[in-house]
């Protein structure tokens, strides 16, 4: 032993020696205030009733000078911890004990291991039973007195080693005493406040199990006031215990039975409420957990024996149940499924940092929790069949899938409606990401397209799907289960692709049961039990039947994942560790490896079919061509028609006169330049238009001639606010082709009115009406992009007429008197800018745009056509529909549409309105009132100036942004204004001061 004096060493323990403080602690009598040696644990102390000398001689105890008291010894509550019964108390007032030296027994009894008390040595003695004087005494009166033959020894390891000395020595610790020691100590200092009820320990422990699984008990009862159980007796404790340790239990087992209590009335509450499915899985896991460790606690507590088992049973049980309390109370304030889900999923995130037990136990809820909701995703994109009513058009939606009018405005002004998908992103959880969520709704709405128009198909027919054997939608936390699962999507989208393409056609016919057919059991034939047998053979069955009764019922297996995650976890401690050190993949990427996988081989599978059939069945390369053709004016033989039948003066007049009848050999056209009544009426539209669009139709390369149908072009009623087109159905052309009268509000009526005006042309319209098919590809949104182009090309076609015409008249009018410097100038920079303007227009604004966007749906066509089994390319039909409209934006941006180049057509249309009333000066030669040609020409350059400054400024800005965003839409809108200052002003003309 080192010396503890010496403060070098750091591990010397002092005392380590001596017998306990409490050995040799003194305290104070009540009545007499007197500081004595403690009675119970003093080796050289004085009893109650007498003084007793210890020592050890020979493993025996030695009383000396036993004497009577003083005075008789009260019933007081003093300090005294051996008392004697009353009768001895009088019987040692009357009489006083001589001395005697006996040979006891043992201080400490070895089949008892308890201290022997004073009173049974004083009763002894007083009655000359030990000393050996009173031989007539009977022995079988006094129980206490054991016979001096020595008992059975206790063999320890101590004494085996060491048999020389002798182990039967004073204990030095309190600890060692017993806890009847124990039990005298916790009497000495609390006799002031009154001494707790002891209570047997099996009875205690048997209290505390069932407060630990939420029943109650003798001891505890439930307070429905406090919500909580209430000891019905708090001074209760257990021998050996003082009260506080035993409280320290009692609040453990009073966490682990509100817990229980709380959860199972949750589980309760929510089943009887109309709740939702996600609530009700919450619900169902929160009753399988409380079953769970309650079953555990109740088969491991039968065979606890100590307070100190009891506890170790209930903390794993009191962890779980405290943290899925209030884990639970935290997804009960939740007002939604999907923000239940969201928070879940949070939670788990939280879980990694707890337990092992609390970390699998919040993932298989998760698991649980989750399912309702991936049983609807499944349903939705077709990896299952829809159970109950199927989702469609006429209902009000399913989860995440809301069906609502959709509502949009037309070229005509009439606000249309129709039933349409539209996925609601506050039903996603918050795991679910913007293009996953995207992506599901899309496969979805693609599969219900082929469900529409092609019933016949293999995706569209669950049983096929079923046999495929598509992957469940599963939370995977493990890099092995993910790898599976990839593995699994990968088989299941072949499997599917060859069953698609007819590779397995005759097998899956053959296959003619239905996958929602019920299976049939196939039954043995059943025997006679009883009728027609001997009676050995009865017997027989009796006794059989008797035994299998007999047998002990067996504990069935879990049923769910859940419970047996509890009961094969809870208790165990071994290998945690090395489970725990599993890599997994961080939380922001589990839920897209755990349903990506499936869903991307969906959505493959069924984007390559819609393509598939939209280009092969439903024609949409013909469609999106005869867009091009007409309202892009990509037909040059319909621009030339148009621009004759509209502008050409030399044609035959089809309006109506009174007393005139309508003729001529040649055709007959709205001759905008030569006439002063506007607008047409319908009848002249009609004559006028006739045969301009079916026969200046020229179909794709890849489209037979067939197949195209041809007809006449149809008008419309005379132009009257409040009125629409009503032309007639023919369905010749592709999508119902026809001219059309826009619904126009009155300020465009009245700007309309005037043939010289620049909106002269803006109520005559291109009528398509895309069929059901297609639009998912040609939406409303995409038409009304490509009615306004064809309404700005328009007025560049009328543009282009006038400035040529403007040619035409110099000539004609050359023979004339002289023209002035500015009618001249005027001709040739008028014509000039619009020449220049319009090719800036159908080049860089249509041509290229629309090249690029061609290009990019023959790949797409390409790769459709191709048979691969790999399931084919990421195109669908949503994306077909952005990527033309991003190319009609990219056109809207080259012509100058867009909104916030509002102010650069504005200026661009009041140059186009001073070439015309130019235009119109020359064809009357004089107008009373008007503008001569030199304000005009001024007006016209300063106009330009301002038009070529403003683009050179936007020009710049693009530029710019374009440089700091790296957009590409930028940087090709900023080199289209760029290329159009570089045709009107390419050695800086405008902007110079310019004498006439």
């Amino acid at each position: 032993m080192a010396d503890e004096e010496d403060p070098s060493q750091l591990f010397a323990i002092p005392d380590l020696w001596r017998p306990s403080s409490w050995l040799n602690q003194t305290f104070t009598e009540a009545n007499k205030g007197t500081a004595t040696p403690n009675p119970l644990f003093t080796l050289n102390s004085t009893p109650i009733a007498a003084k007793a000398n210890f020592g050890e001689s020979h493993g025996l105890l030695t009383f000396t000078d036993i004497k009577a008291p003083d005075r008789p010894p009260d019933d007081g509550d003093g300090n005294e911890f051996f008392k004697l019964p009353s009768l001895l108390r009088e019987l040692a007032s009357q009489t006083e004990i001589e001395p005697v030296d006996i040979e006891a027994r043992p201080f400490v009894d070895d089949d008892q291991q308890r201290p022997v008390s004073a009173a049974e040595v004083s009763l002894c003695s007083s009655d000359g039973i030990v000393d050996g004087e009173n031989d007539d005494v009977d022995f079988w009166l006094f129980s206490e007195i054991e016979s001096t033959k020595p008992g059975p020894q206790l063999c320890t390891w101590e004494a085996f080693e060491q048999p020389d000395q002798d182990h039967r020595s004073v204990p030095l610790f309190l600890s060692e005493a017993g806890p009847t020691a124990f039990d005298a100590l916790l009497a000495t200092n609390q006799a002031a406040s009154g001494e707790p009820d002891i209570l047997s320990s099996a009875l205690y422990c048997t209290c505390l199990l069932n407060l630990a699984l939420g029943r109650s008990s003798l001891l505890y009862s439930w307070d429905a006031d406090k919500n909580s159980f209430v000891k019905t007796s708090p001074g209760l404790r257990i021998s050996g215990l003082s009260l506080d340790l035993v409280g320290a239990v009692d609040t453990l087992c009073l966490s682990c039975g509100n817990s229980a209590r709380h959860l199972q009335a949750f589980a309760e509450k929510t089943y009887s409420a109309a709740a939702t499915p996600t609530r009700v899985a919450l619900a169902r896991a929160v009753a399988r957990l409380v079953d769970a460790v309650r079953s555990e606690l109740s088969t491991r507590g039968r065979h606890v024996q100590s307070l100190l088992q009891l506890q170790s049973i209930v903390q794993p049980v009191q962890s779980i149940l405290s943290y899925f309390r209030g884990f639970v109370k935290r997804l009960s304030q939740q007002k939604s499924d999907e923000t239940l889900l969201s928070c879940l999923f949070q939670e788990a995130e939280a879980s990694e940092y707890r337990s092992e037990i609390i970390k699998e136990c919040t993932r298989e809820v998760l698991r649980i929790l989750s399912r309702p909701w991936i049983d609807s995703v499944e349903e939705w994109i077709g990896l299952k069949p829809e159970e109950g009513f199927a989702l469609d058009k006429k209902g009000p939606g399913k989860g995440f899938v809301r069906v609502a009018d959709k509502v949009w405005i037309d070229d005509q002004g009439f606000e249309l409606e129709e039933a349409d998908y539209f996925l609601d992103e506050d039903k996603l959880p918050v795991f679910i990401s913007e293009d996953m969520g995207q992506a599901i709704f899309e496969t979805g709405r693609n599969l219900r397209f082929l469900r529409e128009h092609h019933p016949e198909h293999a995706l569209s027919r669950p049983d096929v799907v079923t046999r495929a054997g598509p992957p469940k939608l599963e939370w995977e936390f493990e890099w092995e289960a993910i790898s599976k699962l990839e593995a699994k999507a990968n088989q299941y989208q072949e499997e599917l692709a060859r069953a698609i393409e007819g590779l397995s056609s005759t097998s899956v016919r053959a296959k003619a049961t239905p996958a929602l057919a019920p299976k049939k059991r196939k039954y043995s034939a059943a025997g006679l039990e009883c009728f027609g047998k001997d009676e050995a053979q009865v017997e027989a069955r009796l006794l059989a039947s008797i035994d299998q009764l007999n047998r002990p019922l067996e504990d069935p297996a879990p049923q769910d994942e859940l419970t047996r995650l509890l009961k094969s976890h809870l208790y165990r401690t071994e290998d945690l560790h090395q489970e725990s050190t599993s890599l997994s993949p961080h939380w922001t990427l589990v839920p897209f490896l755990s349903f990506g996988p499936v869903i991307e081989a969906q959505s493959r599978l069924i984007s390559r079919e819609c393509m598939r059939l939209l280009f092969s069945a439903h024609h949409l390369r013909t469609h999106i061509d005869l867009l091009r053709q007409y309202f892009l004016l990509g037909n040059g033989l319909f621009c030339s028609r148009l621009a004759h039948a509209l502008f050409d003066p030399d044609l035959s007049s089809a309006e109506r006169r009174s007393g005139v009848a309508l003729g001529g050999s040649g055709a007959m056209g709205l001759r905008l330049a030569g006439r002063r009544t506007w607008p047409p009426a319908s009848s002249e539209l009609r004559l006028a238009l006739m045969g301009v669009l079916s026969e200046c139709y020229q179909p794709p390369p890849s489209t037979s001639s067939s197949s195209v149908r041809v007809a006449t072009a149809d008008g419309g009623p005379p132009l009257r606010a409040g009125h629409t087109r009503t032309s007639s159905s023919h369905p010749d052309l592709p999508g119902d082709l026809s001219f059309a009268v826009r619904d126009l509000i009155p300020e465009e009526i009245d700007r309309c009115i005037d043939p010289d005006s620049l909106e002269a042309l803006d109520f005559l319209r291109l009528s398509y009406r895309p069929p059901a098919a297609l639009r998912a590809v040609l939406a409303p949104s995409t038409l009304l992009r490509y009615d306004r182009v064809f309404r700005l090309l328009l007025r560049i076609l009328r543009m282009l007429y006038v400035a040529d015409e403007l040619l035409v008249r110099r000539h004609s009018t050359a023979g004339g008197e002289g023209e002035s410097n500015a009618s001249m100038r005027l001709r040739i920079e008028a014509r000039h800018f619009v020449k220049q303007v319009a090719a800036h227009f159908f080049e860089a604004g249509i041509a290229a745009p629309w090249r690029r966007f061609e290009e990019w749906l023959e790949q797409v066509q390409e790769e459709v056509a191709a048979s691969r089994e790999d399931g084919g390319s990421h195109h669908s039909p949503d994306s077909v529909r952005e990527r033309q409209e991003r190319a009609l934006d990219e056109m809207m941006s080259v012509l100058l549409l867009r909104k916030r180049q509002a102010p650069v057509m504005t200026l661009l249309e009041d140059i186009f309105g001073v070439v015309l009333r130019f235009a119109k000066g020359l064809r009357l030669r004089s107008v009373e009132g008007g503008e001569t040609p030199e304000e005009l020409y001024r007006t016209f350059r300063k106009k330009v100036d301002v038009f070529v400054t403003v683009c050179k400024g936007l020009g710049e800005k693009m530029a710019a942004s374009s440089s700091a965003s790296a957009s590409l839409e930028s940087d090709r809108g900023g080199s289209c204004v760029e290329q159009l200052l570089v045709r009107l002003d390419m050695v800086g003309f405008y902007g110079k001061v310019t004498m006439i």
